[in-house]
């Protein structure tokens, strides 16, 4: 059984997002915690003059988002009618993370799943500020699912490593499993300015080997002239179903929001995107 936290907003993109993980694991016994986050900035005075004195302002705050929220599980649970799956409803007023992190926490959740936006010149509007802050600051594995994204069955994924850091086990979990258990082609991608592979390099690349020796896997070199544009590429010439990579403080999330290329590129990955988490 599965643990998956699903956040929504009602939007297109969280819908889009909740359908992708659900066909993705119409065959495995899951349960799909689907959250809302009510935030306070979401009411106005009109309605705080309009409550009942007799109900609490706490519940009178949710109770529309509420029924919203119940009747979004209601139409995944009549859409899909898997068996397999539970969909329990979750709605909290909180800070958005805080409130990952308790339902986290809490119902022992193995991957959060959230949708982005399409293409743009922003990739922090691709990506949308809350899938970006829960990415940046989550210690569970984000699934980010672009709303343009049509399903379909993954077979291959791109892992990416600069192979400056060696890998624990545990970080890598949820992508060897998704990886054994659907029997996946996994790429793994190292991108550097030079082909060479130093000693630490290639203990690194010999640790990854290891760790996917039940996966049917390949090394590619690339040398880079562009770290965004390797990727996209690569995706697309070799029909990439999901791009994968840790999220480390001093790798790819640093050059990637920092670089002035950025601008240049229209960056859309076009995949889903696992954000795996890193121990350091």
């Amino acid at each position: 059984m599965k643990n998956i936290l699903i956040t929504t907003d009602f939007s297109h993109n969280a819908s889009h997002a909740a359908e992708y993980i659900m066909n993705l694991f119409q065959y495995e016994a899951c349960t799909f915690y689907i959250l809302h986050v009510v935030k306070a900035s979401s009411f106005i005075s009109d309605d705080l003059m309009n409550m009942k004195p007799s109900s609490s302002l706490y519940s009178q705050l949710i109770e529309s988002e509420k029924i919203k929220l119940e009747k979004e599980v209601k139409r995944l649970g009549n859409s899909f009618n898997n068996i397999l799956h539970e969909l329990v409803p979750i709605i909290d007023y909180d800070n958005f993370l805080e409130a990952i992190n308790q339902c986290v926490e809490k119902n022992d959740v193995e991957l959060i799943v959230m949708g982005t936006k399409g293409a743009t010149n922003s990739l922090k509007k691709i990506i949308g500020s809350n899938t970006l802050h829960v990415i940046r600051n989550s210690k569970t594995p984000v699934l980010a699912i672009p709303s343009n994204y049509v399903f379909k069955p993954v077979h291959k994924i791109l892992f990416t490593t600069t192979y400056q850091n060696e890998y624990d086990k545990s970080e890598l979990k949820i992508l060897i499993d998704l990886a054994e258990h659907y029997n996946f082609q996994l790429d793994i991608l190292h991108m550097s300015e030079n082909n060479a592979l130093t000693d630490k390099s290639s203990k690194v690349k010999t640790h990854l080997a290891k760790a996917f020796a039940n996966i049917s896997h390949v090394f590619v070199e690339e040398k880079h002239a562009d770290f965004l544009y390797t990727i996209q590429n690569y995706i697309k010439t070799h029909n990439i179903d999901m791009f994968t990579m840790i999220n480390r403080n001093v790798d790819f999330f640093d050059r990637l929001f920092t670089s002035q290329k950025i601008e240049k590129v229209a960056y859309n990955i076009g995949v889903p995107f696992l954000a795996l988490q890193s121990l350091d």
